[in-house]
């Protein structure tokens, strides 16, 4: 009996033994990096990795040793970072620091201080304007889609990334930013002195022109749903006979918010589907659940971007509704933002988005089924009203045919 179960137990060892064996063999053979106190265990098949942050490392003390200024070390480290992200030569993906994280995330809360007005980085690296928000000063000052701000404050911008030139436009309520600017179809700069304000976020506004709904969403935020809900349920309630969507200068948003929004007001159909450089495609759909039984109408222009393609996409494409005004931004593509513990976060562009017929319209934009110019200065002056709204006026009459 003892001979048996000293066998057994040699048995069990060993097992344990091999099994322990294996678990190290995978831990060191799978894992990139592995820390061991203060130090980091690579792996030999990354061995060019392990060059090269030698190599950093080495370069981050030589400048902190031989430069002739103090520099600090965060700094360094956050602009290797940022190179990082800058070689992929993307304007919608970058890396943040805690100031430019923090100044992102702010104005996902529903107010800010600045001038109100969104920019991108466009493809050829200068700062331009998707849109300034209504009300702003930056509207009020005649910012306008398609401008290009190259100095703020008389200190050229060129090299510096999107984040480092909205923080610099932001700064105290009350205080003043000159903003130096090439307008579109123009080769003159011209300097425009603008006032801060705080920014109230609201982005959803309607009213009824005879017996039509109008309905503007200035962009695509997490309380964007609730305030169209609340719109939209207004307007129905008196009964309009359509309703005209308006995406003018909207610049975009959360994919998430206009897919809800979508699912409100169509059919049963697909909404938008992306797809990722390995072919894998996620489908938005909506549901049958709810749906709009009224002729609608969407306006866009070059201001209109991302969200808002999407939002005018799938009307289009499922013939839910007519689409008016001019050629929109041409944005289709997806960024996935990621934060970490320490403050600083991440935004990289994941995969390409198709509107239900199978269009990707990144660089193109969308075309409008019925063409109708306007005067952009005429948008934001105090002359405007619907009534003499051109494109408007084209929305309503191709829902009443």
């Amino acid at each position: 009996m003892n001979k048996n179960n000293n066998k057994k137990w040699y048995v069990l060892i060993f097992i344990a033994v091999l099994i322990v064996s294996n678990i190290a063999t995978f831990f060191f053979t799978n894992l990139i990096t592995i820390a061991v106190g203060d130090k980091v265990i690579i792996q030999a098949k990354d061995a060019h990795t392990a060059d090269f942050i030698n190599k950093m490392l080495y370069l981050k003390n030589e400048i902190q040793t031989s430069y002739y200024k103090d520099v600090e070390e965060q700094d360094l480290l956050d602009g290797a970072l940022a190179g990082m992200f800058d070689a992929v030569g993307d304007p919608y993906t970058a890396y943040y620091d805690q100031d430019q994280f923090s100044t992102y995330m702010e104005q996902l809360e529903g107010s800010y201080v600045g001038i109100g007005v969104v920019v991108t980085m466009s493809e050829d690296d200068h700062v331009t304007v998707v849109s300034p928000i209504e009300g702003s000063p930056g509207q009020k000052a005649g910012l306008a889609s398609g401008d290009i701000i190259t100095a703020v404050d008389g200190k050229g911008i060129k090299g510096l990334n999107l984040e480092e030139v909205v923080s610099l436009i932001k700064g105290d309520e009350g205080t003043q930013v000159e903003i130096t600017v090439l307008k579109k179809n123009s080769e003159e700069e011209i300097d425009i002195a603008i006032t801060r304000e705080e920014i109230i976020m609201t982005s959803v506004s309607s009213q009824v022109y005879e017996d039509i709904g109008y309905m503007a969403i200035t962009q695509f935020e997490p309380y964007t749903y609730e305030e169209f809900e609340k719109q939209l349920n207004e307007l129905l309630d008196q009964d309009v006979k359509g309703i005209v969507f308006d995406l003018r200068d909207n610049p975009g948003g959360m994919m998430n918010v206009v897919v809800e929004m979508l699912d409100r007001i169509m059919g049963e159909s697909v909404i938008v589907y992306t797809e990722d450089k390995q072919g894998n495609r996620e489908y938005e759909r909506s549901t049958d659940r709810q749906k709009l039984d009224i002729p609608m109408a969407v306006i866009i222009n070059e201001g209109s971007a991302s969200a808002s393609e999407i939002f005018a996409g799938a009307l289009q494409d499922t013939g839910e509704g007519v689409v008016v005004g001019t050629t929109s931004f041409g944005k289709g593509i997806v960024q996935r933002m990621s934060d970490f513990k320490d403050g600083t976060g991440y935004k990289i562009t994941i995969s390409e988005y198709f509107t239900p017929n199978g269009r990707n319209i990144h660089g193109t934009g969308i075309e409008p089924d019925i063409t109708v110019e306007i005067d952009e200065e005429f948008m934001y002056s105090e002359d405007y009203s619907l009534d003499k709204d051109i494109q408007f006026l084209k929305a309503v009459e191709s829902m009443t045919k």
